[in-house]
This record gives C-alpha cells, structure tokens and sequence, in this order.
C-alpha cells in the first residue's frame, strides 16, 4: 500500500521488478528539472520507463464521482513484466503530473507495481499546514525540509505565519530588511518549485489603529513589498487580541470591533485584487470557534466578499472533532465555507509539556463535502510534526478510505530508521495525550489491564508472565533510545528521558514481583513520586494504576 491511498486502483495484479527499479522519465524539461532538484533520481535507462503526458481536456480535470474540477487529478496507465515496466501518466497541469510521480517513486520504493490503471485526485480543495505556533520560529532550512515533506504527501499549501517573527505580528508595520526579505523570497521560490501554494499572513490586531489612514498605508506598503518577492496569496490575521476597540477614533468611527474589522478586511480584499487580479485573501477573525452561528463571526461572514477564505478552527480552539454537521451550519450563518485551521498537532500555551505524535482522528470522514479545505498548525518542533503531518495528507487526499493505524505506521516508517521503528512505536504509544483524546500509552494499558485481572483473580504466575512479556518490550526500546540524541530524538529529548525512567521504575516493579523484597518496594515508590512530579506529560493512568496495585500489600508511601 502506498500513502496517500489513491482513489481507485484498477489492477489484474501487482509485479515486481527483477532488479532494483530504477526510473527512467520522459517530462517537460522544466517539470524533470524540478523534480530533480527535489530530490528525485532518474536512470538514462530505467527498467521503469515513465512517460508523462499534460493535457487539459476533461478527463484529466474532472472527477465525475463528486462532479468537481481539478487541475490535480492524474491517470497513471500500468503495463509491464519484471524485466521491464511501462508507465504512462497523464494529467491535467504539472502539478497533478507531481503527485503521478509521488505515487510511482512509492511504487518503486516498494518494488511492487499495480499492472492496470490508477485514477486518482484529492478530495479535500485546500490541503497544507500553517506555522502559526507561539515559540521558536522554525528555521529556513526546516521550513524547506517540512514543505518538501508535504509536497512529496500531495498537499499543495503552506502558510507562513510564525507568531514570534516580530515582522509578521509585533513590528507589521516595518518592511523586511534585505537580508530577511531575501531568505523569504528563496523560501517563496521553493514552495512554487515543488507546486505548493504560499500565503503569507500578517497580523496587525495588536497594535492597528482601524480608522487611522497612516496604519492602512503601512499594511499596503508592506504588502507590496511582499508581493514584489513573488507572494500573491495573502493572510490577514485577527485573532488573539483584545475583543474591545483600544483606540477612541476607532470607537467613534465604528461602535464596536466587528465593524472595524468589516471595514479593515473589504478595504485590504479590494487593494490585494487591485494590484493583481491573481491575488487572493485569507482572514482569521478574532473570534474563530464556536458554533459558527454567532453575532460576530455571522455579522462578518455575510459582510466581507464571498471569496475571502475564512480560518475557523471548530467548535473549540483545539477542537477533538471536526463535523460536516458543523460545516454546514457556518455555510448557513456566514456564507463561506470554512477554511479549518486545525490546531493539531500543535503543542503550545498550556499544551507545552505534550508531545502530539499521533495520527490525526475525529475529523468526518465527508467533511471534504462543505469545507474549503483544512490547513494543520504545526509543532515547534520540526521533526516531530514530520509524522502526524503525513497522517494529515493521507486524511486530506483520501478521507473516505483514510485508516489512521497504517498511516501512522507509515509515518514512523518514512521518518525513524529501520532497525528502530518496533522500538519507536512502543515510545510513540505514550505521546498520543493531546486535544483529539487518542487512546493514551494502548499498548501498555492493554498488557497491564490483562495482568491486573489476572492478579485480582489470584493468578500471579499469568500476571508476571503478562508484565514481563511487555516489559521486554519496554526495556528494549529504553535501551535503544536513552543513547539516541540527533534529528528527531534531540526534540524529543525531555520525553525519551522520562520514557527511560518509566522502563527503569517497571523493571523495579517486575523484580518486585518476582521477589516481594520491600527494599525494593520502597524504591519503587520513591521512584514513582519523583516520575509523577515530572511535568512533562508520558504515560497515561494505566502506568500509575499498575504500580499503585503492586506496592498495595506493602506499608510504604506513594
């Protein structure tokens, strides 16, 4: 199985090549340039011979089964034997040929080939991530590895809009100094080189006084600015900031902030259009969950133009699901279809001692039906977002067949070497604790249930063998990653050290089992409380149950 999971595969059967394959294509010279330069290798004579065709006529830009255009749908037709297979892809744009070549570096990275015809195109419209977290920026050189990442999993958008780039919020009103304003442009360069759709977003709500013309030139001076680097897709960011007008002109000219914030958004949609038709505008209201229904976000909604995409992040600020009920019923109130900024996997504010690693969950399966697409805020920490990232392209391509378990293991299997990844998923089971209530610490709790009511049923011999079986487990990965201190472990440093100290408070409590010692009873106790002092959140109640049940029958403080 390849991810993202392709809409339809019509195959008679799938056949591997003899020899490694190796992938000879035939492109447009400026889409092969590209595509090299992301990465991809290519054979002077591959025994995977790809030919791409771009047509734009109806077949390779409509999808019948939901009645909708496309420039990103693509055909890929699969003949072949394991000395030599024949591709032809076809599609629309350069972009939907893109994701044809996804898919088959997929194929070819698994040596298993579908002999028949694949039709395939994404479900959702707008499919990307934001950098819209409070903390460290990420860096220029993560920023291209995380975009690279997304567009190699079919998403098509990014949103740059980092709360701590002081010239993004706190200092909008100042252009970029020459040395900044270069390092976005390259950054803007990249994005369109691997057919991602950049937006960039400022936010002037702390400080901007709404009826000061002054103000309004700075924003129109700053954007101009950016759009002479090449941005033309716009963010206008009013959230987190005072509900009431600061400014007494403001509240003259307006009575209240829903009015100034009309007035604010109509004027800049009709600068960003007058300096480029092409241009488009995405705002996020001050208030941006709720129901959807009320005064402010439906008042605005039916009075801003219908082509201003609106960021809403569902019924909560991190919101556990997101529903095509609830979809429709912001359509109903403000005229826009919503444009779901989903806070996962973010981790900051009061979520700074999580670590959001898991696969995305709760959002229906049809949503893609009333929403203009879902764009995910991410980490700080830029390896870490590598893998629930990718378990949000495989939802935003396919959520009809979206099946979080594999595409999760996908993730782990894409992002942590190889003789590391049974060791990582033990890791991983205790790093779900998050806004979407995923099942914490699983496989743990489903080893420890077992062996507590095999304890309470007087079977302690069954109990041990259920607690060293896991324990096992548990140890090994300790083992291998306590030593582990670059790219991805360095982020995740403070947990895999707390995951170390859970292993050695179990083996304590595995030995206790064995032997009764009360030493080692009041060990594990001393231990125990020292774990659960530590802020940093791991393991879910399961761990803490178990060693309350073990040390019961023994006089010792928890």
């Amino acid at each position: 199985m390849v991810h993202p999971l392709p809409q339809k595969i019509e195959a008679k059967e799938y056949i591997s090549c003899a020899e490694t394959p190796a992938i000879k294509l035939t492109a447009p010279q400026d889409f092969l340039e590209k595509r090299k330069a992301s990465g991809s290798v290519f054979s002077e004579s591959g025994n995977v011979e790809v030919t791409a065709v771009i047509k734009d006529c109806r077949e390779y830009s409509y999808i019948n089964e939901i009645a909708k255009f496309t420039r990103e749908k693509y055909i890929l037709e699969i003949s072949g034997d394991e000395k030599q297979i024949e591709i032809k892809a076809y599609a629309a744009s350069q972009r939907g040929l893109w994701y044809a070549l996804n898919t088959i570096e997929k194929f070819a990275a698994k040596n298993s080939f579908p002999i028949g015809t694949i039709t395939d195109y994404p479900l959702f419209e707008m499919r990307g991530l934001i950098e819209g977290f409070y903390g460290n920026p990420w860096s220029f050189e993560a920023r291209r590895e995380i975009i690279a990442l997304a567009a190699k999993n079919n998403m098509n958008t990014y949103f740059y809009a980092p709360k701590d780039d002081s010239y993004h919020r706190r200092r909008w009103r100042e252009l970029y100094p020459e040395k900044e304003l270069s390092e976005l442009a390259d950054l803007v360069r990249f994005t369109g080189d691997v057919y991602m759709d950049f937006h960039y977003c400022i936010a002037p709500g702390l400080s901007m006084c709404y009826s000061s013309e002054a103000d309004f030139e700075d924003l129109v001076n700053k954007t101009k600015q950016l759009y002479s680097i090449g941005i033309r897709k716009f963010g206008l960011l009013l959230d987190d900031i005072p509900e009431k007008l600061a400014h007494k002109e403001d509240v003259e000219q307006y009575g209240e902030t829903v009015n100034a914030h009309i007035d604010l958004i109509n004027r800049y949609y009709d600068f960003v259009i007058k300096l480029d038709g092409e241009n488009e505008l995405t705002i996020c209201p001050m208030l941006y969950h709720g129901k959807g229904n009320e005064y402010y976000i439906a008042k605005l909604g039916q009075t801003i133009p219908p082509m201003v995409n609106i960021f809403w992040t569902g019924l909560d600020i991190c919101s556990r699901e997101i529903t095509t009920y609830e979809a429709i019923r912001f359509i109903d109130n403000t005229k826009h279809r919503p444009l779901y900024w989903d806070n996962y996997p973010v981790n900051d504010a009061e979520m700074l001692n999580e670590m959001h690693i898991g696969p995305i969950i709760g959002r229906e399966n049809d949503l893609y039906k009333s929403a203009k697409g879902l764009i995910a805020n991410c980490m700080e920490y830029a390896q870490c977002t590598k893998i629930p990232l990718m378990t949000i392209a495989d939802y935003l391509w396919n959520p009809e067949k979206y099946d979080s378990d594999s595409s999760f293991r996908n993730a782990v299997d894409a992002n942590i070497e190889e003789e590391g990844r049974e060791h990582f998923i033990i890791f991983a089971d205790h790093l779900k604790t998050s806004c979407l209530k995923d099942a914490n610490s699983y496989i743990m709790e489903q080893a420890l249930v077992k062996a507590a009511a095999m304890l309470t049923g007087g079977d302690f011999l069954g109990a041990f063998s259920e607690v060293e079986e896991y324990g096992s487990k548990l140890f090994a990965a300790a083992d291998y990653l306590k030593d582990k201190n670059e790219g991805i472990y360095a982020e995740l440093k403070r947990w895999k050290d707390k995951f170390v100290f859970c292993a050695e408070i179990f083996e304590q409590a595995v030995e206790y089992m064995n032997t009764g010692d009360e030493e080692v009873g009041k060990k594990i106790a001393e231990m125990n409380a020292k774990y659960n002092s530590e802020a940093t959140v791991l393991t879910g109640f399961c761990f803490r149950a178990f060693i309350e049940l073990i040390l019961a029958g023994l006089d010792v403080e928890d």
